[in-house]
């Protein structure tokens, strides 16, 4: 027994004295890692951690936290592990490209990180919205489509559908019109459908019939841009 009781009293020792080194040691200070322990502090479900993270963001980029919460509703169902068929990743289905382009350097696993992911989705969602003159439709039409789109195909129209009323049920304030589709007619899925097993962008991308990809082409001209832009600036 008195050999167990020193035992015991040397590890009691040990451990302390290893919660004070790591204490000791500097704190991460960066937004996504403060998010990241907050979601770390909260009940396993995650929804209310992830609804945290949303309007933290939200509120830096000036986005109402409802249009991106119901966005992440629509995408992911709250699900950080959802992956779509063309690459989209976490709780707001960021494609990778996408992402590397607001300047994202990591994995593909560190993208689906909650904080992280949500940081770049709702980037890009902001951005929409402000290119969009803050109009629901028009703004959840270029998040999933692409910034330089302006038409709407029948799966944008369907996804907006779902984001209003995401909205509406959470007592939000939805205004503006849904437009009429002018192209993908017979496509039913918003691409937040989650079919096969993940995000529906590669359902949306490929169910818009006949023609050029649209939504495609966008994302790669906007890989251009960028890459165009980063060369000049190094010159």
């Amino acid at each position: 027994m008195r050999g167990l009781a020193a035992t015991l009293a040397a590890a009691a020792c040990a451990a302390l004295m290893g919660g004070a080194t790591a204490s000791a040691e500097p704190q991460p200070d960066s937004p996504a890692q403060d998010a990241a322990a907050a979601v770390s502090s909260l009940p396993a479900s995650g929804r209310a951690a992830y609804r945290a993270l949303v309007e933290r963001e939200s509120a830096r980029q000036g986005l109402p936290a409802e249009v991106a919460e119901a966005v992440m509703a629509v995408e992911s169902g709250y699900d950080p592990s959802a992956r779509g068929g063309a690459g989209e990743v976490g709780l707001m289905q960021v494609m990778p490209g996408t992402a590397r382009m607001l300047g994202f350097a990591g994995t593909t696993d560190e993208l689906a990180d909650p904080a992280t992911n949500i940081r770049y989705g709702v980037t890009y969602l902001a951005r929409a919205w402000r290119l969009a003159g803050q109009d629901i439709c028009t703004a959840t039409m270029k998040y999933r489509a692409g910034h330089g789109e302006t038409r709407f195909s029948q799966l944008s129209v369907n996804y907006c559908v779902a984001v209003r009323s995401k909205l509406s049920a959470r007592g939000y304030a939805v205004t503006g019109v849904v437009p009429a589709a002018t192209f993908g007619f017979g496509a039913t899925a918003p691409r937040g459908a989650r079919l096969a097993g993940g995000g529906c962008r590669g359902l949306c991308l490929k169910g818009s019939g006949p023609g050029t990809d649209v939504a495609a082409l966008n994302q790669r001209l906007e890989s251009i841009v960028f890459s165009v832009k980063v060369v000049s600036a190094k010159r």
